[in-house]
């Protein structure tokens, strides 16, 4: 049976491991009576398997509490807590490096690096790292001098993508899977419902605890949900590493000052988006990358209510949905996001 998600929470506004089957025996002929005992058990207990699930499984009233408190519940609750394998959360959770090379090679073997020499040879010699057990939401474009044999000193490019960039891209498309299999503003109702924490540090175990008091282990063992899910994600973490090497491929680094010049940082970060922009316009699925970068621009800049600290080399994570939205409104106003004029 298909699984049935029901919700227990009113809208937001704001920012497959199968264990063994249980095979038994049929019993012996000759023991009548005792078969028809261990019938009327496993009857019984069937019975109350069902009387729990359906109790536990149907929707708790949540929306009519919530709409006579005035009080918004921060729940994105779409099923009770199967048994689902927890390594199958983490599998889900965290990718592998495998997973996250291959994405890095979708950028740097784009149509739109390919076809530039410099963005080639820049990217060829740029290194990249994944760190998954580093919780930290980031990725970030860095230099290093290394000295050869002879004393001579050089530069030395890399990019670094952390794991809980990964984790956070994962929670997002989530949302966006499940948005899309009918779950009317779960984007909104989900980011709202994560701790303001996530958008910083993604900790494994914080996620695990985040997906079961919301029951959303049930979507993940859902492999049409979770298929979408990873593809969404897959589309963020691409999205993230264009941005990334936009850095790289456009020289950022080579005039690299310790000195910080806001202004110069923050229209590189721009150029840098907008080289992600056209790696992503010529990337192969093109409609979950997009749609995974735009829910990503909109999770932070909800959940960092649009602002930063003056002293950070990054534009607001406002604007710079903001920018995203503009830069595709019919593809963002088809996903039911349009900004206010």
């Amino acid at each position: 049976m298909a699984a049935k998600y029901t919700f227990s929470s009113e809208e937001m506004t704001g920012h497959e491991t199968q264990a063994p089957s249980d095979v038994r025996q049929p019993p012996k002929r000759g023991g009548g009576l005792l078969w028809v005992v261990v019938v009327l058990v496993a009857l019984a207990v069937a019975a109350g398997v069902w009387w729990a699930l359906r109790r536990d499984g149907a929707p708790s009233g949540g929306q009519d509490a919530g709409a006579g408190n005035g009080q918004e519940e921060k729940q994105v609750r779409v099923g009770e807590r199967p048994a689902v394998a927890e390594e199958q959360v983490a599998a889900y959770l965290t990718p592998s490096a495998a997973e996250v090379e291959q994405l890095y090679g979708y950028v740097v073997n784009a149509p739109f690096v390919a076809e530039n020499l410099q963005y080639r040879e820049r990217l060829k010699s740029t290194a990249f790292v994944y760190v998954a057990t580093n919780d930290v939401v980031n990725a970030y474009s860095g230099r290093r001098v290394v000295e050869n044999d002879g004393g001579e000193k050089g530069l030395a490019f890399h990019i670094v993508f952390m794991g809980g960039a990964a984790r956070y891209a994962r929670l997002v498309g989530l949302a966006a899977a499940l948005q899309d299999a009918g779950h009317k503003d779960m984007l909104k109702r989900f980011v709202a419902a994560m701790p303001r924490s996530f958008c910083g540090r993604c900790n494994e175990d914080e996620c695990k605890k985040f997906i079961a008091e919301n029951g959303l282990a049930e979507a993940i063992a859902d492999a049409s949900i979770r298929q979408r899910a990873l593809s969404y994600s897959s589309g963020t973490i691409v999205s993230v590493l264009a941005h990334e090497c936009g850095h790289q491929a456009l020289g950022h680094l080579l005039a690299f000052s310790e000195k910080q010049n806001l202004e110069i940082d923050r229209n590189q970060e721009r150029e840098a988006d907008s080289f992600a922009s056209s790696v992503i316009s010529a990337c192969p699925f093109g409609e979950y990358i997009f749609a995974g970068t735009l829910f990503w621009h909109y999770a932070v800049a909800m959940q960092s209510d649009g602002q930063t600290d003056a002293g950070n080399n990054h534009p607001l994570s406002r604007e710079r949905f903001e920018n995203f939205v503009r830069a595709n409104s019919d593809k963002a106003a088809a996903m039911g996001i349009v900004l206010d004029k």
